[in-house]
């Protein structure tokens, strides 16, 4: 159940006892729109009816999303259990083979990353002719393999001669004749003479080495696409047998307090349960458009304000942030999601939605005698909700699918996709007036934010916020205009026909 719903009928409800930001916000179930259905079929027929109500309401112009799924085989039902239990350990021995087989990939992944970063640089010294950098690289991993004859091991004989050598990669990189370098550097003919030569050695060094640099790092970007491409390959193949799994479950192993209070679980019977909870819902318009409403431009009320963030999204007394105290919800994916909500589940130009809740509890019970019947109980309850209270909802569910996509990204010992993405990118150097800048800003913004709580606290204290919610841009008057205009209309045109209607017929309840 979603853990956020409660608050949004507390602000936008039913007043008095809620709807305390009624204008702001709009959340209420209408009287009646709560209905539940409890049917007993063959076996088989009360899947049918589900799979056929959720293509009914598809047809009907409903969004649909499951929230939530559970299910249970209890063991003394041996031949369904037997099935299940058969199909949860061919699920385990893939999902154990894909991570085997993802871990090797990934460790190879981070090697490759390795060199690639390690190239990379190379890559920029080159590019922009660092020539101490690239001196240094060469005392230090080339011209040591010569031995004796290395710059190093002549430091001896000639103190100054590193030294030397990179001063003469800052005033003449291309010069070879020892006597000019001997006398520009200062230096003694027998160590000029040295120098000569370890110039040159180190151009025609620098010629192979920036090429063969250019070269791997092409093979390797193109040996970390196809790694990364493979660990995207398995976490898609994984994702779906993860998620099955977690939906099976033995026994009393999940909410063992429950189950030991609830009538249908016994180790006596033969039962298997299976529960699913759906949101469904679909913008509407009222039968009368207030005044100031009837032309609707896109997005002319931002569902995701200013009040809505502070207040619900971001509360961490009450609001999302509470529940889902994680690390990674934060404002930047926040603001990803709530783009890809308005672009994918909302309707621009509408203010107001229909929403249902409904949970499907299906038991399939196999007697002594060898007979077996389904019976569904289905529990179903209508909303009338503002855009930004469906946002908060949508919101919800997608947080929630973030954290099954990062239990498989833990399953598969990667940080997220998005990680995999900004690994393969360069630190960026951050100068440090930049940087100075930044804690500047984070101050000012700190204690901006502290006025608005203190300004917000001042507004609850004396009431104004329940004053101004008044002037937010949904209805507030509840008696006579979301009462006759839109609650109606919600039970009339689309709970009734569209769910009620629906189980009352196909149920062939009161018949």
């Amino acid at each position: 159940m979603s853990k956020i719903i409660g608050l949004l009928e507390k602000y936008g409800g039913v007043p008095p006892e809620n709807g305390k930001y009624l204008g702001k916000i709009i959340a209420i179930p209408p009287l009646g729109g709560d209905e539940t259905f409890n049917i007993t079929f063959p076996k088989g027929k009360g899947s049918e009816m589900w799979i056929s109500f959720l293509c009914w309401l598809t047809n009907k112009g409903y969004k649909i999303q499951k929230f939530d799924e559970s299910l249970e085989v209890s063991p003394v039902d041996s031949g369904y259990y037997a099935l299940t239990q058969r199909q949860k350990e061919e699920m385990e021995a893939k999902i154990k083979h894909g991570l085997e087989s993802v871990a090797s990939t990934v460790a190879e992944y981070e090697l490759l990353m390795h060199d690639l970063r390690r190239y990379k640089e190379f890559l920029k010294l080159i590019t922009t002719n660092d020539e101490h950098a690239l001196r240094a690289i060469f005392i230090d991993e080339v011209d040591i393999n010569t031995g004796a004859n290395s710059i190093k091991q002549m430091v001896a004989r000639w103190p100054t001669i590193i030294v030397d050598f990179l001063t003469l990669g800052e005033k003449m990189p291309e010069e070879e004749n020892p006597e000019k370098i001997k006398n520009e550097l200062k230096i003694s003919k027998a160590e000029a003479v040295i120098l000569a030569t370890k110039q040159k050695l180190y151009k025609n060094w620098k010629k192979i080495f920036g090429s063969e640099v250019r070269e791997r790092t092409e093979r390797i970007l193109a040996l970390v696409n196809s790694r990364k491409k493979a660990i995207e390959e398995y976490k898609n193949f994984l994702r779906p047998l993860i998620a099955r799994h977690k939906l099976y479950k033995e026994g009393l192993s999940e909410k063992a307090k429950e189950k030991l209070t609830d009538v249908w679980y016994s180790p006596g019977q033969a039962i298997s349960s299976n529960i699913i909870e759906i949101w469904a819902w679909k913008p509407f318009s009222p039968i009368e458009p207030r005044v100031g409403t009837l032309e609707i431009r896109k997005m002319a009320v931002e569902p995701y304000d200013e009040w809505t963030q502070e207040k619900i999204i971001f509360n961490e007394e009450e609001g999302l942030k509470k529940y889902y105290n994680y690390e990674w919800f934060n404002k930047e994916w926040v603001d990803k999601q709530v783009e890809e909500i308005k672009k994918e589940w909302l309707a621009p130009d509408k203010l107001y939605y229909v929403f249902f809740q409904i949970r499907n509890y299906r038991y399939v019970i196999r007697t002594p005698t060898g007979d077996e019947i389904e019976d569904v109980t289905i529990e179903t309850k209508s909303w009338f909700l503002s855009q930004n209270a469906l946002l908060v909802l949508l919101l919800e569910l997608k947080i929630k699918q973030e954290i099954f996509e990062r239990e498989i990204d833990a399953l598969l010992g990667i940080k997220s996709a998005e990680g995999l993405k900004t690994s393969e990118q360069l630190e960026k150097i951050v100068k440090e007036w930049k940087e100075e800048k930044k804690k500047e800003e984070k101050k000012v913004g700190e204690k901006v934010k502290n006025l608005k709580k203190v300004f917000s606290k001042f507004c609850e204290i004396f009431h104004f916020d329940v004053i101004l919610a008044k002037l937010g841009p949904y209805e507030h008057n509840f008696a006579d205009r979301i009462t006759e205009l839109y609650l109606k209309q919600v039970m009339t045109d689309f709970y009734i026909p569209d769910v009620v209607l629906y189980f009352l017929e196909k149920g062939n309840i009161g018949k």
